[in-house]
Order: C-alpha cells, then sequence, then structure tokens
C-alpha cells in the first residue's frame, strides 16, 4: 500500500512591521551625489529638489526599505519573534 499524503492550503498575506518604519533614500542617476537615508520621505524629495536646483540633474532613484512579515489565515497581526 503507498503511503497517504494529504494536502492543505492556508490563505497567507504580507504585512507592514508596525513597530519599524519604513527608510527612504535616493541617489541621483547623473552623478553620484545621494541622500541621506530618513524615516521622512518628504525630507529626502526635498534633498533631491534641493539637489535638482543647484545641478539640473532631474532624475533620481528612490528606495523605500521596510519590515514585513507574513500572517497565516487565523493568527493575530502581531509580528512573530525574529
Amino acid at each position: 500500500m503507498s503511503p497517504r499524503v494529504i494536502v492543505r492550503s492556508l490563505v497567507h498575506r504580507i504585512a507592514a512591521h508596525p513597530d519599524i518604519l519604513p527608510t527612504y533614500a535616493a541617489n541621483c542617476t547623473s552623478c553620484h551625489w545621494t541622500a541621506e537615508p530618513s524615516k521622512d520621505g518628504e525630507a529626502v524629495d526635498v534633498k533631491c529638489l534641493e539637489h535638482a536646483g543647484r545641478s539640473g540633474h532631474r532624475q533620481f532613484m528612490r528606495t523605500v526599505t521596510g519590515r514585513a512579515f507574513v500572517v497565516r489565515e487565523g493568527e493575530s497581526d502581531e509580528p512573530p519573534t525574529p
């Protein structure tokens, strides 16, 4: 007799960690200028505008880094311990 396999499916979703704010950063695509990373996205945008005003460079690569975790169906939205 062959072994039986039971397959079940759980609904998962990803959630932003409530205790860790995202970090925003930017760098100019025309030169080596970078904005200092910050928890304040608007502050990084202002730095990009200032650089654009001084240099005439108008394109920036912006990144947002944050912490996320997976929540399984039926679990609380509390982040698991690492």
